[in-house]
């Protein structure tokens, strides 16, 4: 049905829809035709949208800047302002970083310049130095600690079981598996019937020289002194050699310092140093009285009356022991001692003192002699009437240890020892020779550099004679017998 002005106001309201959906129309078409032309721009703009909406923070505005730099978005009037507000919503930047005093020392590594200014730290983690020790903890302020029962539990180890470290390289166990394991006890380690125990060939062998001193610290005494007239006899050098070489009696006079000790029952031999003192073994006299040492000088047949000059009887005023000396299973340790007489003794033909050695003076591969009244052969209780003396040559320490344990026998030769003999034996001190002097002439005179101090049976096949070296001592035994 028609209605009057119903047409026009059907064409005014067609008019103003065409005005308002043209544009549309127009901007949608140039839309499509963008997103067309980059297709992965589409879902990358919606990523950002999206990611702005949300107030994520994956994407910085420097990031959003750097993937947009080459892009036409970034003329749209949107894009842009959505770009200054990701830029107003940025996280404020963290503080300075602070260095705490007292801690720069835990750091592995200092700090960087740009870690001072703020900047993200670098990508190591600062870790505090941790020592390799059993039983740390990081402490909140970031230093080491010990827990207590563990400081607890290692003390009461020791007690018990004792402490290896003290034992160097060998090891801290039961003395008594020690020993039936074929091991050498050589101390206590602090345990309660716990010992060091050294296996040759299982435990590290000591350097050479063993070094021992960390027991035994060197303990300067001063200048090495000798008598003026030391190292001088009757008998001139070439007969010497030839009654020491040649036969087993030394000859009178030929060895004047030759002493002859008493302890109560047993004997041992010494060497005179000068008019009021004479040198010994260590072990003769450590437990001994003063007034139970007697001694002979000028002897050389006991007991007899038909000597050209007859022999001294003196007593002994005092006994220095040597700081070190120890009883051991093996040899004794510094087995020296200094025997000061009662009286002053006068030099005479047949008595007159022996040279000291410089300190360290090295004899090795040389030939020396011992002299004394022990026995003829291991064992035996028979003695010699006349002074006898056979000449053994100085061995290397080490080869004098490989050559015991090739017969079984596990010992260590230390630094203030030394070994003289032959690898077949058949000539060596024996019983009753301690304390005598193992002797070489040199310069025309003659020198001690050594005291016969222990031995495993006598002259037998790769069992020399083990000597104390006086050349490590002799500097204390001149500030003994010359101060």
């Amino acid at each position: 049905m028609y209605q009057p002005g119903r047409k026009n106001q059907l064409c005014h309201r067609y008019y103003l829809m065409a005005v308002v959906l043209l544009p549309a129309l127009v901007l949608a078409q140039q839309g499509g035709a963008q997103h067309e032309s980059d297709p992965a721009l589409d879902q990358e703009q919606f990523d950002l949208a999206n990611n702005s909406n949300n107030g994520s923070a994956e994407i910085s505005p420097v990031n959003f800047m750097k993937r947009m730099s080459n892009l036409r978005q970034l003329r749209d009037p949107q894009t842009m302002s959505r770009l200054a507000q990701m830029a107003r919503q940025r996280p404020p930047p963290p503080p300075p970083f602070v260095l705490p005093p007292g801690r720069f020392n835990h750091f592995r590594y200092p700090p960087t310049p740009s870690t001072f200014m703020g900047a993200p730290p670098p990508p190591q983690t600062f870790q505090p130095q941790q020592q390799e020790r059993p039983g740390l903890y990081l402490g909140g302020e970031g230093h080491l600690h010990t827990p207590r029962h563990n400081e607890l539990s290692e003390n009461n180890r020791r007690i018990f079981f004792g402490d290896s470290k003290i034992c160097y390289t060998d090891s801290c166990e039961f003395f008594l598996l020690c020993w039936l394991t074929g091991g050498l006890i050589q101390k206590s380690c602090g345990g309660f019937l716990f010992a060091c125990c050294h296996r040759p060939g299982i435990n590290p062998e000591p350097p050479t020289p063993y070094v021992d001193s960390l027991e035994h610290p060197v303990v300067s005494y001063g200048p090495v002194r000798s008598d003026a007239q030391c190292g001088t006899t009757l008998q001139r050098r070439d007969t010497a050699q030839r009654r020491i070489v040649g036969g087993d009696e030394a000859g009178f006079g030929t060895f004047p310092w030759q002493a002859y000790i008493r302890i109560g029952s047993s004997r041992c031999g010494g060497s005179l140093l000068n008019n009021y003192f004479v040198v010994t073994a260590g072990h003769c006299v450590a437990r001994a009285k003063a007034e139970q040492v007697k001694i002979t000088l000028g002897e050389y047949s006991l007991n007899s009356d038909v000597e050209p000059l007859s022999p001294l009887q003196v007593g002994v005023s005092e006994i220095h022991v040597h700081p070190y000396f120890k009883f051991t299973p093996q040899a004794d340790r510094y087995d020296v001692a200094v025997l000061r007489l009662d009286r002053y003794v006068p030099y005479e033909p047949h008595i007159s003192p022996i040279c000291l050695p410089e300190k360290g003076d090295d004899f090795l591969g040389e030939y020396a002699w011992a002299a004394g009244w022990g026995a003829m052969q291991a064992g035996s209780r028979v003695r010699p009437k006349t002074l006898q003396v056979v000449d053994v040559p100085i061995i290397d320490n080490r080869q004098c240890e490989d050559w015991h344990s090739s017969k079984g026998i596990n010992v260590i030769i230390y630094d203030e020892m030394m070994c003289a003999g032959y690898r077949n034996g058949g000539k060596d001190s024996c019983q009753g020779d301690s304390g005598g002097p193992l002797m070489l002439q040199q310069n025309g005179r003659w020198q001690l550099v050594g005291i016969v101090s222990a031995g495993y049976s006598c002259a037998q096949n790769g069992q020399p004679g083990i000597y104390h070296r006086v050349s490590h001592t002799t500097d204390w035994i001149s500030h003994i017998a010359f101060s």
